[in-house]
């Protein structure tokens, strides 16, 4: 079996999946004509230009470009659920099982949705999408870098009320230069007080310190943390307090946290003991499925497949969502893993 059959065939965990950065592009220009929002072009092969970064994207900055039209066409409740709902229907097609799928309220309200609308609408499309397509998970509500810190603690407060509910965690994205993660500490003390889990990005565009900080505020999980490879400091402190770092080789090269995918530390760390796992960060400004995603790993990294299916493993073992379904699944991965080994020799 080749490596494209293997990783489609294998049961997958995505934890570091953006919903802006993952709608179809036929969807935005569905979504743009109903609610009269301006597209550079109605072709929606020229479309994907404004919509898929490349290896020549320059940074972080302009690879946050491309989810500006999807966000403008997320600004309505049945535009938030179908968006959600497809993007699990893509999930399933990719043999993906469990998901956490991230997003910004605040980046939803232009047109008058309040931050109570736009997680309800999304935890509808999550709810149905899950449904349908038998994945299990959750929904992480996303601070934005550049609010104003008072506005992601209400961002923080509302969010807890739907523990329980579908939403399993609270993170911060965004342009990392000029806000690190500290400016933002109150907002994840409320979070962590209403039972949020925390991730929080760090290390993709900022240095290392970035990371210690966002480690100090509570996180367990690091969106990428690329760049904490330039400091034994904060390796030791990820590895001595068991933080997992939720990577995506691709985006990183896109966003220049990496110079080039040959330079990504991702099996480095593997070997030296980190916790990490694989993810897309987001399927159409990416351009990429996990399947892909899994197969560029190898092919480019050098990692094993039982390397990889190890990471997946890792990925359960590191989700947000109840223990109960995340172990069920673990036996469910493990056993498909071990069917599609190759039968050892007999005689």
């Amino acid at each position: 079996m080749d490596d494209a059959s293997y990783y489609q065939a294998l049961p997958k965990a995505e934890l570091h999946l953006h919903l802006d950065g993952s709608v179809r592009p036929k969807t935005v220009l569905e979504l743009a004509a109903k609610g009269g929002v301006p597209v550079p072009t109605q072709d929606l092969e020229r479309l994907t230009d404004f919509l898929e970064a490349t290896d020549s994207t320059a940074s972080l900055v302009e690879y946050i470009t491309y989810f500006e039209l999807p966000i403008a066409v997320l600004q309505t409740v049945p535009a938030l659920e179908r968006a959600t709902y497809e993007l699990c229907e893509d999930l399933k097609k990719d043999n993906v099982r469990y998901a956490e799928i991230r997003y910004g309220p605040w980046l939803h309200v232009q047109q008058g949705l309040s931050l109570t609308d736009v997680i309800r609408a999304v935890l509808s499309g999550w709810k149905a999408g899950r449904k349908s397509f038998g994945l299990e998970g959750g929904v992480i509500v996303t601070a934005l870098r550049d609010m104003p810190p008072a506005q992601n603690v209400s961002l923080a407060q509302v969010a807890g009320r739907y523990v329980g509910d579908g939403v399993i965690g609270f993170d911060l994205a965004g342009d990392e230069a000029g806000h690190p993660p500290i400016l933002h500490e109150d907002a994840f003390r409320v979070a962590r007080s209403l039972g949020l889990n925390i991730t929080i990005h760090a290390g993709e565009a900022a240095g290392p310190e970035s990371v210690r900080q966002a480690i100090s505020m509570g996180a367990m999980r690091i969106g990428h943390g690329v760049r904490a490879q330039e400091d034994a400091d904060v390796i030791a402190m990820i590895k001595e307090n068991g933080v997992q770092l939720d990577m995506a080789p691709t985006s990183n090269a896109q966003t220049k946290a990496i110079r080039r995918l040959q330079d990504h530390p991702l099996r480095r760390f593997y070997e030296q003991g980190i916790k990490v796992t694989i993810s897309t960060d987001s399927r159409t400004v990416s351009a990429v499925t996990l399947t892909q995603e899994y197969q560029t790993v190898t092919r480019v990294l050098g990692c094993t497949r039982e390397e990889i299916s190890a990471m997946n493993l890792q990925a359960l073992d590191g989700g947000f969502a109840d223990e109960v379904t995340r172990a069920r699944l673990r036996h469910e991965f493990v056993d498909a893993a071990a069917k599609l080994r190759p039968a050892a020799p007999t005689g």
